[in-house]
């Protein structure tokens, strides 16, 4: 994937500054792309006027430009005749590409290109170019020269490669912005998902309503219709599970499914949710976003943004809908800039660890597989305050040392062995383990906020509120 500077020339380089060694002077990226764009234009121009403005990265872009055919008509009578790369020295020109089959397709780049347009009034050049920010930064700088009298056709043009970028196309799998993969179809069924039935038709109700329903009352309030829910719970409690099964649904009511990943690179950064906020706004489509361990973007720059998406000054404004489905495991991120705000989060829903012997059974039942057998029942009040990924792990343990051991199935003995080790493990593992504080707040001055470490104690699944106040 991309790497946003190959060359280190200096520490000044990577905040976007570099020395002009005649005059001493420093000088931004972006003034350096003008410089050099104002004298490629009048090597190929003369003393033809231009104007110098801002472009959107969109229009660098590969996908765009493989789209946008030649021929098409734009405003004021003018078409777009094609587009070539041009060579550069003050930048290297580089792509990145995603694999949404089985080729490889280029998309976000940077680099220097000239844009060809045709008019009643004779053809016309626009000179673009763009770079990365920074080294450690994925944002793009670009800018343009266009003739003055063409403005409003340079100005129909981008817009047609912001939409080409940002509109995903509907299909059955979900589209993923960052991560080594473009889609991925979701798998796991609506009832795979052993989680208390109120707490997960509650949160399909609440789906299904606001798509239907919902929309219309916030285009009524002239509002953005973008709802927020945020699920919260210890780790392996079934939220991302959760999280599939929901994505499932919504491919199935043909809308489309946005997925921020933080597997690539660039991490966890800001850069990818704007990414996502805009292609939801311009999916044309129901969209249902998901962020997943939304805690570790809420990192100290990024607060602010994060803030005025979720206050709806930065929401997208999709007219069919868009809803946030986002996850924490660290509930200490819901301070009082959250919570007791109204509109910031919709529904803040706590997912629990197991609550009753009935849950626990049908989850062991269903990890178990065909090695199920009734004896297996025996251990279910062990499982009560544990989380699902420790059910799932316990199975398939067992299962592991029957295999070991050439026996056609689990007995209680290895079943029992398997909950001992594990059990081991995990008290190990929290005394050698220190908790990260993330996120918007500090954690709880009586312990862990909500109760990570006290979630087997905690109440049945339950819903936090969004305060009025």
């Amino acid at each position: 994937m991309r790497r946003a500077a190959l060359v280190r020339q200096s520490m000044l380089s990577g905040i976007g500054l570099r020395a002009d060694m005649t005059s001493g002077q420093w000088t931004m990226r972006y003034e350096r792309l003008a410089i050099w764009a104002q004298a490629e234009w009048k090597q190929r121009h003369g003393d033809q006027p231009f104007q110098l403005v801002w472009a959107s990265e969109s229009c660098g872009n590969q996908l765009a430009q493989s789209r946008i055919n030649e021929q098409r008509r734009l405003r004021n009578r003018a078409h777009f005749i094609n587009v070539e790369q041009i060579p550069c020295d003050q930048v290297i020109p580089i792509s990145e590409y995603t694999v949404p089959g089985r080729k490889a397709v280029l998309g976000e780049s940077v680099g220097a290109f000239v844009f060809r347009f045709g008019h009643p009034a004779g053809d016309f050049e626009v000179l673009y170019v763009s770079s990365y920010y920074r080294d450690d930064d994925p944002n793009i700088v670009a800018v343009v020269l266009v003739p003055p009298e063409q403005l409003d056709v340079w100005v129909h043009f981008e817009s047609l490669c912001n939409e080409v970028v940002r509109r995903p196309s509907r299909r059955q799998d979900v589209y993923i912005i960052g991560g080594t993969n473009a889609y991925f179809k979701p798998t796991v069924d609506w009832d795979e998902v052993i989680l208390p039935q109120s707490l997960k038709d509650d949160l399909r109700s609440d789906m299904e309503a606001f798509f239907k329903e919902g929309v219309p009352i916030y285009q009524e309030l002239n509002l953005a219709p973008f709802r927020k829910l945020l699920l919260v719970g210890p780790p392996g409690t079934g939220k991302t599970m959760l999280c599939a099964a929901m994505a499932r649904l919504a491919l199935k009511k043909k809308r489309v499914v946005v997925y921020v990943s933080g597997a690539d690179d660039d991490g966890a950064s800001f850069h990818k949710i704007h990414h996502a906020l805009n292609v939801v706004a311009n999916a044309g489509y129901p969209v249902l976003l998901i962020v997943e361990e939304i805690d570790v973007y809420l990192r100290k720059d990024d607060k602010a943004r994060i803030l005025n998406v979720l206050d709806g000054l930065e929401s997208p404004n999709n007219p069919r809908g868009a809803l946030l489905l986002a996850t924490t495991n660290y509930p200490e991120v819901i301070d009082e800039r959250i919570a007791k705000r109204p509109g910031r989060m919709d529904r803040i829903l706590f997912i629990p660890p197991i609550q009753d012997e009935k849950l626990a059974a049908q989850m062991l039942e269903h990890y178990m597989g065909p090695q199920w057998r009734a004896e297996h029942g025996e251990v279910v009040p062990h499982l009560v305050g544990q989380t699902g990924a420790f059910v799932r792990e316990v199975a398939l343990h067992a299962r592991m040392l029957a295999a070991h051991l050439n026996r056609r199935f689990v007995d209680l003995p290895t079943l029992r062995q398997s909950i001992s080790s594990l059990s081991n493990q995990l008290s190990t593992g929290d005394d050698l383990m220190p908790r990260r504080i993330m996120g918007f707040g500090n954690s709880s001055p009586h312990g862990n906020g909500f109760g990570v470490a006290d979630a087997a104690e905690s109440e049945p699944a339950r819903e936090v509120e969004a305060l009025d106040e």
